[in-house]
Formats: C-alpha cells, sequence, structure tokens
C-alpha cells in the first residue's frame, strides 16, 4: 500500500508580485498619497476643466491643466480619512476647504498669481484626485496695445472676466476697463463697437442675450470713467461668431470674449 505524502505548498511573494504604478505616472507635487496607494490610472490634460461643487450648492467650473489621479489598495481605509488627510493638509498651508459630503472633500489654494482647485474622493480600497491649475488667457493689455491693434486690424480682441452666467464683471477684470479707458482718452476722436461673444454651452437664446448684456456692462463701465456715450455703441452676438473650436475647453475659453470694433 502507498504513502500519502502530504506536499507543502510555500508561496514565496517576491517584489515582482508586489503592487506598482502604471508607467508614466507619479504624484501630484502639491498631494502626497497614503501610503500603501498605488497609481491605477492617471492623465494629464495640457488645457481641461472641471465642476467642482462648493459648499454642497454652487458650483464653479474651473480651466486649467487638468491631473486625474486614480489610486488602488489592498488595504482598506476609511473614505473620510482619506478625505480629511487632503483637505486638512491644504487647509495647514493657508488654502480653503469645502466641508465633505458623500466621501468628497474640494480645496482650493492661492499662491501668487497661481491658482490650484482639487477634489478628493474615496471609497474603502481606492481613492481618486482631480487637480486644475488655473491658467488665464495671457494678453498684453495696455492702453497702447489696444490702440494699435483697433488701427492696425479695426479691432482688439479681450478677455473680461464675468460672474458665471451674469453680466456682472470681477473685478480682476477692472484693469482690463481701465487700459480701454485710458485709450479712448488718448484717442478722442476714436468711436467703438464693443461686441460680446460665448461659447456654445447652453441655448442660443440665453447666450445671445447674455452676450448683450455683457456688452452693455462693458460700456456703462467706460461712460462710468468718464467717456462720452455717444463714442460708444454695443452689440451681442452670443455663440454665433466662434474664433475657436467650441468641443474643446480652450476652444470656449477663446469664444467667451469681448471685441471693440473701430467705427
Amino acid at each position: 500500500m502507498k504513502m500519502l505524502i502530504p506536499i507543502i505548498v510555500i508561496f514565496i511573494f517576491s517584489p515582482l508580485s508586489i503592487s506598482q504604478d502604471i508607467p508614466g505616472s507619479k504624484d501630484h507635487p502639491m498631494f502626497n498619497r497614503i501610503s500603501g496607494f498605488n497609481i491605477k490610472e492617471y492623465t494629464v490634460e495640457e488645457f481641461g476643466s472641471y465642476t467642482f461643487t462648493l459648499d454642497g450648492e454652487n458650483e464653479s467650473i474651473v480651466e486649467g491643466t487638468k491631473t486625474t489621479i486614480y489610486y488602488e489598495c489592498d488595504c482598506e481605509e476609511a473614505p473620510l480619512k482619506i478625505v480629511r488627510n487632503y483637505t486638512n493638509a491644504i487647509k495647514n498651508i493657508g488654502g480653503k476647504i469645502y466641508e465633505p459630503y458623500n466621501n468628497r472633500g474640494y480645496m482650493f489654494l492661492k499662491q501668487g498669481n497661481k491658482e490650484t482647485w482639487a477634489e478628493v474622493y474615496a471609497s474603502d480600497y481606492y481613492y481618486d484626485l482631480t487637480i486644475v491649475e488655473k491658467d488665464e488667457v495671457e494678453q498684453e493689455i495696455t492702453a497702447n496695445a489696444i490702440l494699435k491693434e483697433l488701427n492696425e486690424t479695426g479691432k482688439a480682441i479681450l478677455y473680461i472676466n464675468f460672474d458665471s452666467g451674469k453680466s456682472n464683471i470681477k473685478e480682476e477684470s477692472m484693469p482690463v476697463i481701465e487700459q480701454i479707458i485710458e485709450m479712448m482718452k488718448q484717442a478722442p476722436d476714436i468711436k467703438i463697437s464693443v461686441e460680446g461673444h460665448t461659447d456654445s454651452d447652453g441655448s442660443n437664446e440665453s447666450n445671445l442675450k447674455l452676450s448683450e448684456d455683457r456688452a452693455k456692462a462693458v460700456v456703462a463701465a467706460i461712460t462710468k470713467g468718464g467717456i462720452d456715450a455717444a463714442r460708444l455703441s454695443s452689440a451681442g452676438f452670443g455663440e454665433e461668431k466662434p474664433i475657436a473650436d467650441n468641443s474643446t475647453a480652450e476652444g470656449k475659453a477663446k469664444n467667451r470674449r469681448v471685441e471693440l470694433i473701430k467705427k
């Protein structure tokens, strides 16, 4: 009779069996990962957009360099603990946080002229980070530059920031208005039409009205600065005259503009 000899199998875990980050991925320089987690998905868009929900109600669409990182772990962590780890880190360096809800936390940090927005969403075995470093459309805004462009091309394209979906000019764009006023003081014979343009988000009707209201708001701000209203007129074209592709966030940002047309 043959005897059955028990076979003992020994599993040896080599370093190769340990989960690793996917090739080409890395942590964002502002955010250290939670110990034990590895990157399983990683994307960077030079110009992207993301909607951040503030205080559980209000939304802010932020555009800029967008980084998305998805982490996984064989361990188990409390989702709120993960969220708090990130929101507290930002708060400790002077950033603003929005109270977590549904295992999500939102963060905002301004350093000089640079704004960084971030969202962390956590579950038991994974979490993801969405980070947008805000970019503004760069342009040289001086009275001389505006006048030069008007004289050479007949128009000047400007990017004036308004409250989302409204015609209120943001304080950060008032220096642009001041340069328009200065330009019109330097060239007292010039007359201009202020034209508003939007991207393709929303209905044609609402975009047309919004562009008209924004153009009127710019005219009102210029006349408030001492320029005769007879030298100004306004018009809105909504999404009718795009200068870039509305299928991309970068294109939409370029289409949301104000044009000064020399009359």
